[in-house]
């Protein structure tokens, strides 16, 4: 495993963050902005915590200060400006332990979270005195995302994120001729009804509306619900008969000119949150989640958010938090941890600051019961009649990330360019997997073809 993780270290380091977190990014600029740190680095008694932008420190300096102000006062916070930038600041950071900014305990997001927990870097939970009992109340597959390949948990989340898709309600009602969330959810049941309604829509629009802004909002449902990694435990390179499938259904849309060809995150892909669907273009739908739907929709998406399954069960980003090796502090470490991903009441208090579906089926519970968060941060459809967390909680049990390998961010990188290369015709599908599994082995050498 060390021998892997060399590699998978230095390139992933390169990547600086190629997927993104709870508050995407827009596109990097020509100059990488310098870190905003909060707090005296220079106090002998400073606990420094990194992250790529404000999620974290909104928590430390709202209920965590109110429940530990003398703790808080000692926290000095780095904000590396965006996710585009984090690992490449962090990853030479972790190795200059004499550095005043040295961190103590880091945010690490799903798509990269398993190379930090099988790395040097990173400490055992159990070792911060965190136990079981503590974690009891995550969901398992937020447990197996911060877990070594020796299941020693290293990482702790504060956030769930189930899979959905989020429909426009004014747009459903004009190309789908509903806005009743059951009605809606079939129209999304399976892949090939997916491709039935973009086609009701593309037709019923003259093209000016289009299911989907591009054929990537498909990728997450499909690839965070695979049932094997990317390869197996002889380390030859394995394809989920997802990715198969994704590449499949891409072309399709692409094919049959369905989407807009967008790529997600791009000024494009944005500006179709705003259309009208007669005049200027439209999606009506885009892969949504819990943070996805109060964070990246647009105004126009307000009190007008009908969201429904995906058609497979998957999960969309999230933010953990790790200590490091040489904490100057792992009481407080502990602490922090403790609060953001273990504590019912730590966890209701941050769902009220920020709307967050939390990893903590107590604290969601209590929530639900409350009333509190049902209107997803005022996003969802009043007439639709639904309850923003009740609707996740099923969609929530039962998530698997037990596939996922410290290589996963690379290699869906690597998938982007070859899936487009399918779609658009440059490539046939035998020679885009025969050039995604080569591009693999080129990245990670101790990955095998065959």
């Amino acid at each position: 495993m060390k021998k892997k993780m060399v590699s998978v270290l230095l390139t992933a380091s390169m990547l600086a963050g190629m997927t993104l977190c709870a508050v995407p990014v827009m596109a990097e600029d020509a100059e990488t902005p310098e870190n905003e740190v909060t707090g005296d680095a220079s106090a002998d008694d400073s606990f420094v915590v990194w992250g790529w932008n404000d999620d974290i420190k909104k928590i430390l300096d709202g209920p965590f200060k109110e429940a530990y102000p003398d703790d808080y006062e000692r926290i000095v916070f780095v904000n590396t400006g965006g996710s585009d930038y984090y690992q490449g600041k962090l990853d030479p950071m972790l190795d200059d332990t004499s550095n005043e900014l040295y961190p103590d305990l880091m945010g690490l997001e799903v798509d990269y979270v398993q190379k930090y927990v099988n790395s040097d870097w990173v400490q055992s939970v159990a070792d911060l005195g965190i136990t079981a009992d503590d974690y009891a109340n995550s969901y398992q597959y937020n447990l197996d995302l911060g877990s070594d390949v020796d299941g020693n948990v290293r990482a702790l989340f504060w956030q769930a994120t189930p899979g959905c898709y989020a429909v426009r309600a004014d747009l459903a009602e004009k190309y789908l001729g509903t806005t009743d969330p059951a009605a809606i959810a079939e129209k999304f049941k399976d892949l090939d009804t997916i491709l039935a309604t973009a086609k009701e829509v593309n037709d019923a629009s003259g093209g000016k509306c289009k299911l989907f802004s591009g054929y990537d909002e498909l990728k997450r449902s499909l690839t965070n619900s695979r049932s094997q990694g990317f390869y197996d435990d002889n380390d030859v390179i394995t394809l989920d008969d997802n990715i198969t499938t994704y590449l499949e259904t891409a072309k399709k849309l692409y094919d049959d000119d369905l989407t807009y060809n967008t790529d997600q995150w791009s000024a494009d892909w944005y500006a179709n949150m705003d259309g009208d669907g007669e005049s200027s273009n439209a999606a009506l739908a885009y892969m949504g989640c819990p943070w996805f739907t109060y964070w990246c929709l647009s105004d126009t998406w307000k009190e007008n958010t009908i969201l429904v399954p995906a058609q497979n069960k998957c999960y969309w980003g999230g933010t953990g938090l790790a200590a490091t090796t040489e904490c100057s502090d792992p009481d407080l470490a502990a602490k922090i941890m403790k609060y953001f991903t273990c504590d019912t009441d730590g966890m209701v208090a941050i769902n009220a600051l920020n709307s967050d579906y939390v990893n903590n089926t107590e604290a969601i519970n209590k929530i639900i019961e409350s009333g509190a968060s049902a209107d997803g941060n005022g996003f969802l459809y009043k007439d639709a009649g639904q309850n923003f967390m009740e609707f996740f909680l099923p969609l929530a049990d039962g998530l698997d990330a037990s596939m996922v390998k410290a290589e996963d961010q690379q290699i869906l990188s690597l998938l982007d360019t070859q899936t487009k290369a399918y779609a658009t015709g440059e490539k046939d599908l035998d020679t885009a997997i025969s050039d995604l599994k080569a591009s693999i082995h080129d990245t990670y050498s101790y990955l095998k073809t065959e």
